[in-house]
């Protein structure tokens, strides 16, 4: 089982998704600026996240790919206090079809430049069409589409509701690979250049609980 390191004020998103009739994940952070937050913050939090999905990723990810649900977590105490989750489950927005579950593209976040040496978060993003592909590189309008797409998270994260209270966040749960007593957090500056996104393939394709 994964050790539970909490975030103070903190939650953790999972954009969840199903691909191949297999489940697939990728986690988001998010701070709160006024805490305490409740559930119907948290709720904000799992909507704005679909939205901003919904509308700036997704549409350029094969339609093979169904975008199940994004579940936001109160990540201050194990198991979570409070869970909202965000729906309906809608599908990628290219008719194509997509590589398979374990082949992604991996796009890293950048920590604030006064904590740049820390090691990166990212996301490996599934149902990366065919034709986004060539010779085992992203395309360049592919890279550019999730470039800009993650970018857009730093100013969508402040409109979620409620306005001006969430932080799109890089985390680190260890160092000198023990558990800190709690994540250190960095306010993420965005994505990698859109250059350096590059196609990986995923070590699990399920997450570990």
């Amino acid at each position: 089982m994964a050790v539970f390191v909490p975030i103070n004020f903190g939650a953790q998103v999972e954009v969840v998704f199903v691909l191949g009739g297999e489940p697939v994940e990728n986690r988001l952070w998010f701070y709160f600026d006024n805490p305490p937050f409740d559930l119907t913050a948290l709720q904000g939090l799992a909507d704005g996240v679909y939205a901003w999905h919904t509308t700036n990723i997704l549409p350029f990810l094969s339609a093979d790919l169904q975008l199940a649900a994004v579940e936001a977590k109160d990540w201050t105490t194990n198991p979570p206090a409070i869970i909202a989750v965000a729906g309906p489950p809608i599908n990628g927005g290219v008719a194509e079809t997509s590589h398979s579950a374990n082949v992604a593209a991996f796009v890293a976040f950048r920590w604030p430049l006064q904590l740049a040496r820390l090691r990166r978060n990212g996301n490996f993003v599934p149902g990366v069409p065919v034709s986004a592909v060539d010779l085992n590189t992203p395309t360049a309008s592919f890279r550019s589409a999730m470039f800009e797409g993650y970018a857009a998270l730093i100013d969508a994260a402040r409109l979620f509701t409620p306005v001006l209270n969430w932080r799109w966040v890089v985390t680190s749960q260890f160092l000198a690979r023990m558990p800190r007593a709690e994540q250190l957090v960095g306010e993420c500056i965005g994505p990698v250049r859109a250059k350096k996104i590059r196609l990986g393939q995923r070590r699990k394709r399920l997450p570990i609980s």
